[in-house]
């Protein structure tokens, strides 16, 4: 087993404080930093160290004549189908007989879009906004973008050029996205419909394919260097909070340089979690609950931002019992933060993890009618 085959320890840990950061950002409301672009941001660059570590993998494979690509092609897309769409698409029916018969009847929520996975391209270039408690869908449109093209540019292209390729996309989108600031595009625009998304995963990719390469240091360096990731991503992170109250004229391309600084400092420390799975650190991210929290991520994420704002706000009783307001506040994010947790563990334990259990019995399916002694040469 190879190093981008073994168990990456604290993945599910880091999912767990991505989700985390997001619904402070969209119930806590915070200021300092902007929470919800760094939680999601992580989860991208996640997703692109496991998704293009295994297009990697394969394509190797594929040179090896040890599997095919038409059976790599099948396999990935059917892991990804039975991943994202069950859950996905019950909770879009949903809301759209909610939405046709009371819920958020006066507000466009462009359910069309999302269910075709454009909802950054509807946020950004058709809407111009935030489509009320859906507008946290457009991550899932980026994923699913970059889901349906990756395959295709990593399987047929040598692996060796694997490294290079993700290197010049990520320049590309850097490129791309200080220009949609220096003309001046709108905050949703840039938020949702940036390359620079695509980027962070991307990233994660490069991580993935060279990260191994980048030697380990003794341990009093190591901790240097991750103290120095660390701060750099604090700067950056508030740096980049502190820009948006800026002016326009004095902005120009900053944010989006600062934006640059914030993913790859992001990066920095990712990687170092990766590259050190006996940290402690690491120990901490495998703790049972937040790892736990980490698993049934994808249904917290889904369903957090349609639990209602209001809940736990009771501000009568919490008078007659003599409850101060900031711990009304907390007690009124505990309730949401509570539900939340509970409907992604019923999405878990009823729905989503009896449909993976489909994924292996198919991939072998697929695999023993496309056998690896019928591969084709490298192309």
């Amino acid at each position: 087993m190879t190093g981008l085959e073994r168990r990456v320890k604290g993945l599910d840990g880091l999912r767990a404080l991505a989700v985390v950061l997001v619904f402070l950002s969209h119930k806590a409301h915070l200021e300092a930093i902007d929470a919800g672009k760094i939680g999601v941001w992580l989860f991208f660059l996640i997703s692109g160290y496991l998704i293009i570590g295994e297009l990697h993998r394969n394509r190797l494979r594929i040179e090896q004549r040890t599997a095919r690509r038409d059976a790599v092609l099948y396999v990935f897309f059917v892991k990804r189908t039975l991943r994202i769409f069950p859950v996905y698409y019950l909770l879009l029916i949903a809301l759209t007989i909610a939405h046709a018969f009371f819920y958020q009847r006066d507000v466009d929520l462009g359910l069309a879009w999302h269910y075709v996975f454009l909802s950054n391209f509807w946020i950004g270039i058709v809407h111009d906004g935030w489509p009320g408690s859906v507008s946290h869908f457009w991550s899932l449109a980026v994923e699913q973008q970059f889901y349906l093209i990756t395959p295709f540019v990593l399987l047929f292209t040598r692996a060796s050029r694997h490294l290079a390729i993700c290197a010049a996309m990520i320049f590309a989108a850097a490129l791309a996205h200080l220009a949609l600031y220096a003309t001046g595009a709108i905050e949703p625009l840039v938020y949702a419909f940036s390359p620079w998304n695509f980027a962070l995963l991307l990233l994660g990719g490069v991580l993935a394919i060279g990260g191994a390469r980048v030697p380990m240091e003794g341990r009093v360096q190591s901790g240097i260097g991750l103290v120095l990731a660390c701060a750099s991503l604090a700067v950056f992170a508030l740096a980049r909070a502190d820009c948006d109250a800026c002016e326009a004229t004095q902005r120009a391309i900053l944010p989006g340089l600062l934006d640059i600084g914030l993913a790859f400092s992001l990066g920095a420390v990712f990687l170092w979690l990766v590259r050190h799975q006996g940290s402690v650190l690491v120990s901490a991210l495998e703790a049972r609950p937040l790892a736990y929290l980490g698993t049934i991520s994808y249904g917290f994420y889904l369903f957090h931002n349609l639990v209602p704002s209001h809940l736990g706000d009771a501000p009568a009783l919490y008078a007659s019992l003599h409850v101060p307001p900031l711990a009304q506040d907390l007690l009124a994010l505990a309730m949401q933060f509570a539900l939340s947790v509970l409907l992604a563990h019923l999405s878990w334990q009823l729905l989503e993890k009896r449909v993976l259990e489909w994924k292996e019995p198919l991939a072998t399916a697929i695999r023993s009618r496309l056998p690896a002694r019928a591969a084709a040469g490298p192309t």
